[in-house]
């Protein structure tokens, strides 16, 4: 997959949809690229993370380290690690290649380099997680309200 072609695909993820072109080059360039067999693990929930993972080609299983069970297939476009971009997170998942994988690897300083250099790469990447940060948080006290409205549920019940 040339230059090109890796620009696009870095464009199709919200991440990085608003960054311009010049300066996703610039990261294609100073990317790394991996190829993983198919049978073997990408990486491991727990795992120590500072890069963010694109698959360019290929399909991977998302494993659940909790219960083992298969939780997506991943395919070209997916991306692991957004946060370790940033801050560092471990690994949330398991991912193994069912097919041969070809990814590029973000490192966290290439990342940070780029962003210090062009403050508004960060900006725009910043207000994307921003975004996301809003519309996990607003899930999540949907699910709290449900919770606290459960109990009050059982006692109008238990008045008819």
């Amino acid at each position: 997959m040339g230059v090109r072609s890796a620009v696009d695909l870095l464009k199709q993820l919200p991440l990085f949809a608003a960054v311009d072109e010049a300066h996703l080059q610039t990261l294609v360039f100073s990317s790394d690229e991996l190829i993983v067999p198919p049978g073997r693990t990408v990486f491991e929930a727990g795992d120590p993370s500072t890069n963010a993972l694109i698959i360019k080609q290929g399909d991977g299983v998302v494993i659940d380290p909790e219960t083992g069970g298969v939780l997506a297939l991943a395919g070209p476009g997916a991306m692991f690690g957004e946060q370790s971009l940033i801050a560092g997170i471990p690994r949330q998942v398991t991912l193994n290649a069912k097919t041969e994988i070809e990814a590029i690897v973000i490192e966290q300083a290439v990342f940070l380099r780029l962003c210090s250099e062009f403050p508004e790469v960060g900006m725009q990447v910043l207000d994307v997680l921003n975004r996301q940060l809003e519309v996990c948080s607003s899930e999540l006290s949907e699910v709290q309200s449900q919770f606290e409205l459960s109990p009050l549920e059982d006692l109008l019940r238990e008045e008819e």
